[in-house]
């Protein structure tokens, strides 16, 4: 009987222990666990695995890719998922987009032109910040929407039109994407939008993420870009140009450029991105500070210095070291290198196979014939 009983009272306390446990998934805040179990991923250099090249708290597979800091583009080539430990082999220097300017000296501004607009949303609602929010995560709005608000404010005070959703995706887990879709969908059907960004938070040590920017301390920012996607080169094409004139006129804003397997809801417009503001370790203050310089970067490379606010434009000088003064086009324009790049390739192929046929033409009669057939047919009229 005294087993019996002694089996009961154990069985009851593992329920009340557990009780938390289901009562968080109901709706209540996650509470930050002190561990020393690392719960982030660390992919160190193939070729040499001391050199630890960039930690990330989602997942990372085989054959994804990232541009670092100082654009080196790797590729992962193994992944240790029990131990959180990946290794990638240097691929090559990535040549960015080219912007001629610097950071401002006095001079005149541009003043912006109009109907420019964006959308935020996002797709991990539940993201936020232990040093600020208490919790790592909620089972509802988390600190990551006090970001999205202020990018929004930020992007409105740059004469930006945008359209923040904070439609709820929950629960965090791989639906999330599945449901976010919706609310991306909808603002796209919805507006005109010039372009559409998904606002999350990683989770890594503070130290990834801490910076300091025209004197300020505040977030890194990260972007993730899926090559799951029709759209990837051009998503791609963004977030480089986005980086490239950061790195000019914000340097150590821009942290780096993760390139997945997923498609992020990229597919659904060529001007998608993905920003990482931040992580769970460090004040929400930090983020939001970022929200500034981040707001001028995606206006100045989605409008240039035609269309971009003179708040954005009172940050750069806009002439080059030759002394000539330097006309940014806006992606938002439909200027987009990689498009021309599509359709380079697209030509060539036509060419090449004109050029095989031309030279299978001369050696051969039956296909002289049959080519002479062909087009004879396809240009022929009807009587």
């Amino acid at each position: 009987m005294k087993n019996k009983l002694f089996v009961i009272m154990n069985v009851v306390m593992l329920c009340v222990c557990g009780f938390g446990f289901v009562f968080d998934s109901a709706g209540a805040k996650t509470a930050y666990a002190q561990s020393n179990e690392r719960n982030y991923f660390v992919v160190f250099d193939v070729d040499n695995k001391n050199n630890e090249i960039f930690v990330r708290g989602d997942s990372v597979e085989d054959g994804d890719q990232y541009i670092s800091g100082d654009n080196k583009l790797y590729e992962i080539v193994s992944v240790d998922g029990d131990n959180m430990v990946g290794y990638a082999k240097f691929i090559e220097d990535v040549q960015m987009p080219i912007y001629e300017v610097s950071k401002k000296t006095p001079g005149e501004v541009v003043f912006a032109a109009s109907q420019k607009q964006v959308g935020l949303y996002h797709t991990h609602n539940d993201e936020s910040y232990i040093p600020t929010d208490g919790y790592d995560s909620t089972y509802g709005p988390g600190g990551i929407h006090d970001v999205g608000a202020k990018l929004k404010s930020d992007l409105e005070g740059l004469g930006i039109s945008c359209y923040y959703s904070t439609a709820l995706h929950l629960p965090h887990n791989s639906g999330a994407y599945t449901r976010s879709h919706t609310t991306a969908s909808s603002l796209l059907n919805a507006h005109k939008l010039d372009g559409l960004f998904d606002i999350h938070r990683d989770s890594t040590p503070a130290k990834e993420y801490i910076t300091t920017v025209d004197g300020k301390e505040m977030s890194k920012v990260r972007m993730v870009v899926g090559n799951g996607n029709p759209n990837s080169a051009e998503n791609l094409e963004f977030a480089k140009s986005i980086k490239a004139y950061a790195d000019k006129v914000y340097p150590n804003l821009i942290k780096d450029i993760y390139i997945g397997r997923g498609n992020y809801n990229q597919q659904l417009t060529p001007r998608s991105m993905l920003f990482e503001m931040g992580c769970e370790n460090i004040k929400k203050d930090l983020p939001l500070e970022s929200c500034g310089p981040l707001s001028k970067t995606i206006d100045v490379v989605l409008y240039g210095s035609s269309g971009a606010s003179s708040n954005s434009l009172n940050d750069v000088s806009l002439t080059s070291a030759t002394g000539k003064e330097s006309v940014i086009t806006g992606l938002a324009d439909g200027n987009s290198t990689a498009s021309l790049n599509i359709l380079w390739v697209l030509l060539g192929s036509i060419g090449f196979y004109f050029l095989v046929l031309g030279i299978v033409c001369i050696f051969s009669k039956t296909a002289r014939y049959k080519t002479k057939r062909f087009f004879s047919e396809l240009f022929a009229r009807n009587s």
